[in-house]
């Protein structure tokens, strides 16, 4: 468990650097002491694991009442000193929602917030909101959320987000959806914000009517191309530097955010262990397969990985292995250690199984022993009745065969749960890092397939980039995805994943999974040693540890 609880806190300072730089801003807070958020954060999360998710939505809607009429009904409180606070809790609020799965739940939250008369003005609200709804397929919505918050607001007072650093980061996410969406990486943001102006007929800050977001793709299409013909093709703004974001991480906060994300680790939710227990039917439970990290890196003839996921998807993962912060930190690099993590995690809870597993057979040994000398005595001294003290002996060393076979299947048993957890927060963590195909816990098989791809061509890149190195890693992946957009740029529509045969992309997971296990460069640390295996069936042992077990040795 310690050792787990440390490889959580590396993850959740990976996460918190990925934010920081890709898409997060951060609020700072000069509120008075009794209008604390992390102290409400955390009784909800202890309140979650005791009473329930009920329970716990329960705690933030009682502080957000209280807290929001304190500064909007009173007047000794300033808005300001605790807009911050506020933002928070209902950032929280949210999260707890998708956490659990409660994703209608979840964007009520959202919009109850973004009109909120002290959360409402603040950007990092509306920007996890837009992220939320790209996540979930709604990027129309997302578009309309973005003119809400830099154009205008539902109170014709201009735009809902008034700071001005806020305003540059939404107006940044919104240009790079923009650019997504319309296949444009070349948009700039004086074009959007030319488009958005052209379109409503007034300048951005004092517009009176709201644009439809198909307008604004159009727009900034046609501005795109009118300016192109008149003036001279200028150069892209995308090393325009955005206002430095700093934030200061502190041990409390790591070591409390860790914690929620272990007991998270522990206390599956209830729906998701009923969909577990759906497709268990009447059998006994078993690991999920194929697992998102194997033991050995796989090897991909193709190091961008568009023969598993196809060019579309490939193309993001390598967008996203490339990407640098304004001030030249890689953020890719940050998603692989995350990655590595979360391979860790796996080596680490593949080592439990098979200790768990020593331990049972060490005792099972040890009982046999002592029940043969134990029979063997009582025989000895049976005389005339050696044959009756024989099928009694028997039928006990029968039924002591029956109990070790139940107490091998309980800890099978216990074991698969143990992964299907660890299942569940992996995808917590890369849904949180927005890989493809991750979207919040899923126990559907293709999911999980699918999945699986996408974290084998991880494995692969944080493999490959601790060997050769960071600056060679980029350049190769760089050709990589130049190579790629060509292709993209003649096929008029990239092939699905799911026209490779089934057949054959479990053949490739298991061949990636069964290959040879390769020590990873010293930048890596690898857990402690796997002992032996000590399985008295094969078939057992190999359902118990995977191929950790075999190849960790």
């Amino acid at each position: 468990h310690h050792r787990h609880l440390t490889i959580i806190r590396l993850l959740i300072l990976l996460l918190k650097y990925y934010h920081i730089y890709n898409m997060e801003p951060v609020l700072s807070s000069s509120a008075p002491p009794q209008y604390n958020s992390q102290s409400i954060i955390n009784t909800a999360e202890e309140t979650l694991q005791t009473s329930g998710v009920s329970a716990a939505q329960t705690v933030y809607k009682s502080a957000l009442l209280e807290w929001v009429d304190d500064v909007t009904m009173g007047d000794t409180i300033d808005k300001e000193s605790v807009k911050g606070e506020i933002a928070n809790l209902w950032l929280a609020y949210a999260d707890l929602n998708r956490r659990s799965n409660l994703f209608k739940s979840a964007t009520e939250v959202y919009e109850q917030a973004i009109n909120c008369p002290v959360g409402g003005e603040v950007g990092k609200i509306w920007m996890e909101y837009v992220h939320f709804l790209e996540e979930r397929g709604r990027p129309r919505t997302a578009q309309k959320l973005y003119l809400r918050a830099l154009v205008e607001g539902n109170d014709g007072d201009g735009p809902s987000v008034k700071d001005v650093a806020d305003q540059n980061l939404l107006w940044n996410e919104f240009l790079r959806m923009m650019q997504s969406l319309r296949k444009n990486p070349d948009l700039t943001l004086e074009d959007l914000k030319s488009a958005v102006e052209h379109e409503r007929g007034a300048q951005v800050d004092i517009s009176t009517t709201i644009m439809q977001p198909e307008a604004v793709a159009s727009a900034a299409d046609s501005s795109a191309s009118n300016t192109a013909e008149q003036r001279p093709a200028k150069r892209s703004r995308w090393d325009k530097k955005t206002p430095e974001q700093i934030e200061t991480l502190s041990a409390g906060s790591i070591d409390t955010a860790a914690s929620v994300v272990f007991a998270t680790s522990k206390n599956m939710p209830p729906e998701v262990e009923t969909l577990w227990h759906a497709r268990d039917g009447g059998s006994m439970p078993c690991k999920p397969e194929p697992a998102l990290f194997s033991a050995s890196p796989p090897k991909l003839g193709d190091p961008s990985g568009k023969d598993l996921v196809g060019i579309e998807t490939a193309v993001k993962l390598l967008h996203m292995l490339t990407s640098k912060t304004h001030d030249g930190k890689s953020l890719g690099s940050a998603l692989l250690e995350l990655c590595h993590a979360c391979w860790m995690m796996t080596a680490l809870k593949e080592e439990e199984a098979v200790k768990a597993n020593e331990a049972l057979e060490k005792k099972i040994t040890t009982d046999t022993e002592a029940l043969e000398s134990n029979l063997a005595a009582r025989a000895s001294v049976a005389g005339g009745a050696m044959a009756a003290v024989q099928h009694a002996n028997e039928q006990e060393r029968n039924q002591f065969i029956m109990q070790c076979t139940v107490q091998r299947e309980q800890l099978l048993a216990f074991s698969a749960w143990e992964f299907r957890k660890l299942l569940y927060t992996q995808q917590i963590i890369l849904s949180s890092a927005k890989l493809p195909y991750f979207d919040g816990p899923s126990v559907d098989s293709a999911s999980i397939n699918v999945q699986a791809k996408v974290c084998s061509i991880l494995h692969s890149a944080f493999y490959l980039r601790a060997r050769v190195g960071e600056e060679n890693h980029v350049k190769m992946l760089t050709k990589q995805l130049e190579n790629l957009q060509k292709i993209a740029s003649t096929v008029v529509k990239s092939e699905p994943v799911q026209q490779q045969h089934p057949a054959q992309l479990q053949m490739q997971l298991q061949q990636h999974q069964q290959l040879p296990y390769q020590q990873p460069p010293p930048n890596f640390p690898l857990p402690p040693p796997m002992p032996p295996q000590m399985f008295q069936h094969p078939q057992q042992g190999q359902q118990m540890t995977g191929y950790y077990g075999q190849q960790m040795h």
